[in-house]
């Protein structure tokens, strides 16, 4: 086990969905913030943050995996 933990792979896909977490929590932040005025804003953060999401849940599928706990057929 530790040595799948320690793997370059296993590092990389963690890596990668702290920062999609982190992005999804900076728009979540983005988005409940007041607004100034009525004009638009410039950033899509709902589409943003379903296409982050979605990322998130994959690579937390393939971390499970790299862990051994199979999830597909």
């Amino acid at each position: 086990m530790q040595e799948i933990v320690l793997s370059t792979e296993f590092i990389t896909t963690f890596l990668v969905f702290l920062v999609t977490v982190a992005v999804i929590v900076g728009l979540v932040i983005y988005e409940r913030k007041p607004r100034q005025s009525l004009d638009p804003k410039m950033l899509p953060s709902t589409a943003l943050m379903l296409g982050v999401g979605i990322l998130s849940l994959l690579t937390l599928v393939h971390l499970v995996n790299l862990l051994g706990i199979h999830t597909g057929r």
